[in-house]
């Protein structure tokens, strides 16, 4: 019996296989892989965005402080030049040495607030008789002067004083009237033909909405 051999197209390669299978193989392989890499690009999808916004609106409130010589009509002083003019008694204007005078006033919030206020104080004075005169504030119940309410917001300070006093009072609501009645005494150094100009200045700072 004759030895059959594999013809050209059929050479035997190590692993038993024919050669064209093997590259038949080969190319499916190659196919397959083509086939995967072009189903994957073919579901791949663009991403979607969506948006939530959330917003507020802001203002701001106001605050000021007004003052009143009679306690019914009350007007903003704090321009330059817009002090109240306080009404002393008549020994304000004939002081003699230990003399003493007194004048009323009232603070409240301008109707427009929509802040409570802390309120702190200071004098300024100028003339020859400042050396000689001292003053202290004490809160009362009404624009006569009648009751004092609490302590004295000061005590016998120089009207030269250059002191700042921090939260003398508080104004808590748009009702809130406080009435403030400051007394101005002469030393017994105090000359004849002497005069000052006293200046009581009041700073307001806002604390809590109402």
């Amino acid at each position: 019996m004759s030895e059959k051999y594999p013809t050209t197209d059929q050479t035997m390669t190590a692993d038993g296989t024919s050669a064209p299978r093997r590259r038949r193989r080969k190319l499916l392989a190659i196919t397959s892989g083509g086939i995967v890499l072009g189903i994957g690009a073919a579901v791949t999808l663009a991403a979607w965005t969506d948006r939530e916004a959330a917003k507020g609106d802001f203002a701001s409130g106001s605050f000021a402080l007004e003052s009143s010589l009679d306690g019914a009509n009350f007007t903003d002083t704090s321009g330059a030049g817009d002090a109240l003019v306080l009404t002393f008694d008549d020994m304000a204007e004939n002081l003699s040495p230990t003399d003493t005078a007194s004048s009323v006033y009232a603070i409240r919030l301008d109707r427009s607030s929509t802040y409570s206020a802390s309120v702190s104080g200071a004098v300024e004075a100028t003339g020859s008789a400042a050396d000689n005169l001292s003053y202290s504030v004490q809160r009362v119940s009404d624009i006569s002067g009648g009751t004092p309410v609490g302590g004295a917001l000061v005590s016998a300070e120089p009207v030269t004083s250059t002191n700042v006093h921090e939260d003398m009072f508080s104004v808590s609501s748009l009702g809130d009237v406080v009435f403030l009645k400051v007394t101005v005494k002469a030393d017994s150094d105090l000359g004849q033909g002497e005069s000052a100009d006293v200046t009581w200045n009041l700073t307001g700072t806002s604390v809590d909405s109402l």
